[in-house]
């Protein structure tokens, strides 16, 4: 009995709920073909009273609406959450080109109207079927079988491709770069990606999404699903035409199969009218132009490429001596941040200056803004009044073509002297000269002098002599202990060196394990933290800079073979995009491995050898 009336008081709790924060919403694609059917769903998060349906006088509409009804109600720790939703659902068809907006649908709940949203569609021209040309270059199959498994699938139908922001640039303006692919066909997983090392660039990383989605999108008159890969900001660091690497991509895709294949009657119920293949996709090349800025450029210019303003302000104007000043200097504007040099300000010589403490909002685009805040910190070691120049920062503003000289007011500082200190005070000296202030003079003794015979019974002493060989011992001994202390110091360097080897051996001891059981994402996972992980021991990186950039400078630094470089980053970026990959095939495990395993033993035998 008690369990019905908690039922009865648990649904009616529900239904009361489902008329409170009530949401109406409509969801159509914005982008479909002459003929193309879709799908048009208004969801209600109530059980409405009454549905009126909007005109749909500009497609024909095929089914609908069917309803569908879903409920959820969950308590965890005594806290109740519950949902509702009613679905009904249009299948339409698109007859003419245009732009068309579907007005709002109206549901009644409790006597109370609610609207939904408006849908925009917009219909394109049917397109037709086209061979050859394409968007990408098409690589071999990369899995054996029959002839029907290794035929390619079109390169209008699936393609990737580098875009850019911009392809004329200055030095120094930052490029938004793109890794897209597009595709007609249904894709069930990635493999076997290869990023371009944008050579000439600085680059910097926007996005590298987890989960990869697509949206459509519209391409010389057809409609295709397009996901973003990656993207990037790329600063030029050099004049002329560069030509950007290609990006490759490994897909797996599913498409009908070949009609040279015998069909069974039994392969529409089981699926078998499918089949999973692989290709290789390959970008097209793309070539920017990069222009020399122009040779005229202020003594005050550092780098900096946008649009800027700049703001210099000091926490004090009154301070006495020995005390800390601030002046605090702010870049804010669109342009290549990462790449801005430290403005100089000109303290008098009076002042002790310390390395400016930077900070940086970098922008996540070509047009957002951002801003880098310098912060010097300066402490007078004498009283008197001091005037701090300008601070001039320069630029090159993209919009004037020319360069732009951004000037500050000079600060007046006020300082008074220390009551506190007990060095003697003088102006006009350099932090080098006010340090001995006090103690570089040494007066002249008047007194007489203890003065003793060169040849004293001290020097002529067995004591004395016994000192002298004593000190000699000494010498001799501390100077073995230090060459001790150097072999000591050296074999820690060597230890720390056969750490990071053996740390990334136990990994990939471990990734073998999982190799060997098919646990495709801790496989992945293993050998990511094998490779970054010897990196991070080998040159003593802190976690928090662990990045594969800083990893290929170390790299290079070291004298590492470039092939060997390449492959690493290679290896790093097939593990991290493999765990996120929405396929459950994992055919390149063995291979990778095994590259992981001799890359790691190539590194340290070049390493041993430097």
């Amino acid at each position: 009995m008690r369990k019905i009336l908690t039922y009865i008081l648990l649904t009616l709790t529900t239904i009361c709920g489902y008329a409170q924060n009530v949401t109406f919403n409509a969801l159509g694609p914005g982008l479909v073909e002459v003929g193309e059917r879709f799908t048009l769903t208004y969801s209600i998060s109530a059980q409405p009273s009454g549905f009126e349906a909007p005109a749909l006088d500009n497609f024909y509409v095929v089914a609908g609406p069917s309803t569908s009804t879903s409920t959820n109600v969950q308590i965890v720790n005594g806290n109740m959450t519950r949902s509702y939703t009613v679905t009904y659902t249009y299948v339409l068809q698109a007859n003419s080109e245009g732009k068309f907006t579907i007005p709002p649908a109206k549901a009644t709940v409790d006597k109370k109207t609610y609207t939904s949203n408006a849908v925009v569609v917009e219909v394109i021209k049917q397109s037709k079927q086209q061979h050859g040309g394409g968007g990408a270059s098409g690589g071999g199959s990369q899995a054996g079988g029959s002839a029907a498994q290794q035929e390619q699938a079109s390169t209008d139908d699936l393609f990737v491709a580098i875009e850019l922001s911009k392809r004329t640039a200055y030095i120094g303006e930052p490029i938004e770069a793109y890794l897209k692919v597009y595709s007609r066909l249904d894709i069930s997983g990635f493999e076997d990606v290869k990023f371009p090392n944008f050579n000439g660039f600085w680059s910097q990383e926007l996005s590298s999404p987890q989960n990869i989605t697509f949206q459509r999108t519209q391409v010389n008159g057809r409609i295709y699903n397009m996901a973003t890969i990656r993207s990037y900001l790329l600063y030029p660091q050099q004049a002329g035409k560069a030509e950007l690497e290609p990006f490759e991509l490994g897909v797996i895709y599913t498409r009908p199969r070949s009609s040279n294949r015998p069909r069974s009657i039994f392969d529409e119920f089981f699926g078998g009218g499918m089949e999973q293949r692989r290709t290789r996709l390959v970008s097209r090349p793309v070539t920017i132009n990069v222009e020399q800025l122009p040779g005229n450029a202020p003594a005050s210019f550092s780098g900096a490429v946008g649009s800027y303003k700049m703001t210099a302000t000091a926490d004090k104007n009154a301070l006495t001596a020995n005390e800390a000043v601030t002046i605090k200097v702010k870049i804010s504007g669109t342009g290549n941040f990462k790449l801005i040099g430290t403005p100089k300000v000109q303290f008098p010589q009076s002042f002790e200056v310390f390395d400016p403490k930077i900070s940086e909002n970098a922008p996540k685009s070509v047009n957002a803004s951002g801003s880098k805040t310098y912060e010097y910190t300066a402490i007078p070691r004498a009283a008197g009044s001091y005037t701090v120049a300008p601070i001039e920062f320069a630029y090159f503003d993209l919009t004037k073509r020319a360069y732009v000289t951004l000037r500050s007011e000079p600060f007046e500082l006020n300082v008074a002297a220390d009551s506190s200190a007990r060095n003697v005070v003088v102006s006009g000296y350099s932090k080098e000269d006010v340090k001995f202030i006090g103690s570089d003079i040494r007066f002249i003794k008047t007194g007489a002098a203890a003065l003793r015979p060169m040849h004293s019974y001290i020097v002529q002493s067995g004591m004395y002599r016994f000192a002298y060989l004593l000190a000699l011992v000494l010498f001799v001994v501390l100077a073995f202990i230090y060459s001790k202390r150097r072999e000591q110091m050296a074999n820690t360097g060597l230890m720390r060196t056969r750490k990071a080897n053996k740390a990334a051996q136990r990994r990939l001891k471990q990734a073998s394990s999982l190799l060997a059981s098919r646990q495709a994402e801790r496989f992945y996972e293993e050998i990511n933290h094998a490779m970054m992980g010897y990196a991070a021991d080998k040159f003593g990186i802190a976690r928090a800079e662990l990045t594969l950039d800083n990893v290929r400078e170390q790299l290079q630094a070291r004298g590492i073979v470039p092939a060997d470089v390449d492959k690493f980053g290679e290896v790093v970026n097939a593990c991290e995009y493999a765990r996120f990959s929405p396929t459950s095939e994992h055919s390149q495990m063995d291979g990778l491995y095994a590259d992981a395993y001799e890359l790691i033993t190539r590194m340290e035998q070049q390493l041993k050898t430097k």
